[in-house]
């Protein structure tokens, strides 16, 4: 048990802070029982008090332990549209539509981008799009999500860093696609003679995509 216990540190903190409180917990409530039994009860018998002295300190470990042990899984995770609806059950449901928001926002972004790109080995197509959906920032603007779509593309733009670990997943995905070796890009150096996407491609696409996104908010408005 412990073995298997060691391969998850955050099951053993969190069992040994609620052991350590219950523990602290227990002791006052036995406090409170051998007051209560000395005053009013005869030595032998257990009153109705005690009885939920018994219980409360161990119901009060379930809770707080079970609370702790779902804050400890979520912590430093990306957003992820089937664990959002797993979570949050029927509080995505809006208006009549059957479908979750979550899955509504996701179909938005993927319809707009097959509409708008032009990407025979759909690579960038695919990556942007899981890119999008793991984004935090779309969770938080399930009905709008083209105005997500666009501080994400901006973050990509104005962002080096972000851009180039988003190209690094390009590259890759493409060579998964295609089969041929993966041509990465460093910052500030030339491309790879035979690479389908470069630092300038990309970049010119998240552009253009922005561009349209306004364009189409603009003739709704």
């Amino acid at each position: 048990m412990l073995s298997f216990l060691s391969k998850f540190p955050f099951l053993l903190r969190l069992i040994a802070k609620r052991l350590f409180k219950a523990k602290s917990s227990k002791s006052a409530f036995g406090k409170k029982r051998f007051k209560e039994t000395t005053l009013t009860s005869p030595k032998h018998k257990q009153t109705e008090t005690e009885q939920t002295a018994n219980s409360q300190p161990n119901n009060e470990f379930a809770i707080e332990f079970a609370s702790d042990l779902q804050q400890e899984i979520r912590q430093g995770r990306k957003f992820s549209i089937a664990e959002a609806i797993g979570r949050e059950g029927g509080s995505f449901m809006k208006g009549e539509s059957a479908v979750p928001r979550p899955v509504r926002a996701a179909n938005t972004i993927k319809q707009f981008l097959d509409s708008q790109l032009v990407d025979p080995s759909s690579a960038f197509a695919t990556t942007l799009f899981t890119w999008a959906t793991a984004d935090i920032r779309l969770s938080r603007q399930l009905d709008t999500p083209l105005v997500a779509l666009t501080q994400i593309l901006e973050s990509l733009l104005s962002e080096p860093t972000t851009f180039h670990e988003f190209f690094r997943q390009v590259a890759i995905a493409h060579a998964n696609l295609t089969g041929e070796r993966p041509h990465f890009q460093s910052l500030g150096q030339p491309p790879h003679p035979d690479a389908d996407y470069t630092h300038e491609s990309i970049q010119a696409q998240l552009s253009a995509l922005i561009r349209h996104i306004k364009l189409a908010t603009e003739k709704t408005s």
